[in-house]
């Protein structure tokens, strides 16, 4: 084994009880679980950690994050990655950073300076979801990132700020930008329906 956890309390996700065991990492992977009485030799890696009082869990999911620029601003992340979070899903509450225009970017970045800062040291050079992604994947992350297509953003971006049902070209437009923003890989959509625009939309 590359890496050896040694007489972890491991918590697998399963909902079963824990249970001391060495686990063992090969190339990356979980290769062998060795539980405490299991027979034969127990694993030997070329790395050991003694983790004796210490629980061994998978990473956990952070639901609702708003580090959109956070993961820009700082790659290592280690405010969440230190607490176990190994994915964010971000662009929540329908709005977020992506897609947009020129136009958008500024008024989003306006709109949700409370949550993530103003922006200004973030170079902002990406337009689309799979610029974004790619800003991301380019820069490194310590953690993994799945993104919802902001639903007011949409909005802002299609009809603008105006409390009124869009027309059926904006529908058709906002569905569009959905669509192309789900191929360049978002995992699925947000919305904030107690936020302005989003909250403009009508059930259509």
């Amino acid at each position: 084994m590359d890496l050896v956890i040694r007489d972890a309390r491991v918590i697998d996700g399963t909902g079963g009880a824990s249970y001391r065991a060495d686990v063992g990492v090969h190339e990356g992977r979980i290769t062998t679980i060795h539980r405490e009485g299991d027979a034969g030799p127990r694993p030997t890696g070329t790395r050991t950690v003694e983790a004796h009082g210490l629980s061994l869990a998978p990473g956990f999911i952070d639901m609702h994050a708003h580090s959109d620029l956070a993961l820009l601003r700082d790659p290592d992340h280690s405010a969440k990655a230190a607490q176990g979070v190994t994915l964010e899903v971000i662009g929540q509450d329908g709005l977020s950073y992506a897609p947009v225009d020129d136009r958008t970017l500024a008024q989003v970045r306006q709109a949700i300076t409370g949550w993530n800062g103003d922006g200004s040291d973030i170079d902002f050079d990406w337009r689309t979801v799979g610029e974004y992604l790619d800003r991301l994947d380019r820069q490194g992350i310590a953690v993994n990132a799945a993104y919802l297509i902001p639903q007011g953003t949409v909005r802002m971006y299609a009809v603008g700020w105006d409390d009124r049902p869009a027309t059926h070209a904006e529908v058709e437009r906002m569905k569009q930008l959905v669509a192309e923003g789900m191929e360049q890989g978002a995992v699925g959509m947000s919305s904030g329906l107690t936020y302005t625009p989003g909250m403009y939309a009508d059930d259509s």
